[in-house]
């Protein structure tokens, strides 16, 4: 039962905190002095210690109403055990992506590597394209496409030297001026992140929500590699060049025709074509005018929301490639201040892409009309 005088005088004091916060703020602004800093700090632990205490109160009134409820719930249905109880744990006890929860007022990126993730743990590390493509509704492209991964600032992937076989005479000498040289794509990655918040109680008292933060925050990334893999994309500095704008493009509206010529310029090319990029609308229209035996011989159709509605990318994704820093980044904001107010812990996740890089424009064919 909820001790209402003791939760009466907490509020009391909270709103008396509250009330002389409200007016240091409002007389010095953003720019407080340091003795107002110090004022404004006591005040913003007072305010945290009433509502702790008043969580304390409340929480356990209602964890033993909850209960008795859910027993008495139970046993009507026949159930013989109580559901396990709420695992109360502190911070050093999360892990999100593997990492310990880091105490801060903004976000500060680790690298998630084997060496960073507790020793019982190790075994849970992947590089990150795995763990992007592996996570539910994660990247649908990373396992398709080559991909290279490195721990230095620039990318890096080997380019497919482009030869042509050809019958040579008998007594013809080698000629080195002839042979194409092997090169190796360098360049700059651009940063691909997602972020989610969180109510603080649920997160110590409830470890499977670990699993639901690790899932969301995998699947947010995977498809946003996707898309820079697709459109590429720009951090205002480092610009990296997607499918659509390394393929060729023969300019056609999106029919059965269109993208069987597509297939067959990619097979030209002296490439197998694995992947049909869609539009999930465009797809939807295509296979309804498709007849079904036919669809059995085409590539398998991969539906990007980031690929434009009147638009079809062709390709042979086993000659693409994409460089990825091998580690996820993770960070945590625990004490932000517009989070602090509302006792929530803020979590972030961050992958690094570089440029597409395709061993032929030929082998990734785009059907697009003209512009």
């Amino acid at each position: 039962m909820l001790n209402a005088t003791l939760a009466a005088d907490h509020f009391a004091k909270r709103e008396a905190a509250t009330a002389k916060l409200t007016a240091l703020q409002a007389k010095y602004g953003s720019n407080l002095p340091a003795g107002a800093k110090d004022a404004e700090e006591r005040l913003l632990s007072e305010i945290a210690e009433h509502d702790a205490a008043v969580r304390g109160l409340v929480g356990s009134a209602v964890e033993i109403e909850r209960d008795s409820a859910d027993f008495n719930n139970l046993v009507s249905l026949g159930a013989r055990q109580r559901p396990d109880d709420v695992a109360k744990r502190s911070f050093d006890d999360v892990r999100v992506l593997g990492m310990r929860v880091s105490r801060a007022e903004s976000f500060s990126f680790v690298e998630r590597s084997a060496d960073a993730l507790d020793a019982l743990d190790t075994d849970n590390w992947k590089p990150a394209p795995i763990m992007l493509a592996e996570a539910p509704n994660g990247s649908q492209l990373l396992a398709r496409v080559q991909t290279f991964v490195h721990n230095s600032a620039r990318g890096y992937v080997p380019v497919i030297p482009q030869l042509q076989a050809s019958i040579e005479g008998r007594n013809d000498e080698l000629q080195p001026g002839t042979i194409v040289t092997g090169l190796i794509g360098t360049f700059e990655t651009v940063k691909v992140a997602a972020m989610v918040k969180v109510d603080r109680d649920n997160l110590q008292d409830y470890p499977q929500l670990e699993v639901s933060l690790d899932a969301a925050l995998l699947s947010a990334l995977g498809a946003g590699v996707d898309d820079v893999i697709v459109s590429g994309g720009t951090d205002g500095d480092i610009t990296v060049p997607g499918l659509l704008d390394l393929g060729t493009v023969t300019a056609a509206a999106i029919s059965v025709a269109s993208v069987l010529g597509a297939v067959a310029r990619v097979k030209t090319a002296r490439a197998v074509p694995d992947t049909i990029l869609m539009h999930p609308d465009t797809e939807a229209a295509f296979l309804g005018a498709i007849d079904g035996a036919l669809l059995g011989k085409l590539p398998e159709i991969v539906a990007i929301p980031s690929v434009p509605a009147d638009t079809a990318i062709v390709a042979a994704l086993g000659n693409t490639a994409v460089a990825m820093r091998e580690n996820l980044g993770v960070a945590s904001a625990t004490d932000q201040r517009d989070l602090y107010y509302h006792d929530q812990v803020a979590f972030a996740g961050r992958a690094r892409i570089g440029d597409v890089v395709v061993a032929n424009a030929a082998h990734v064919q785009i059907v697009k009309p003209s512009a």
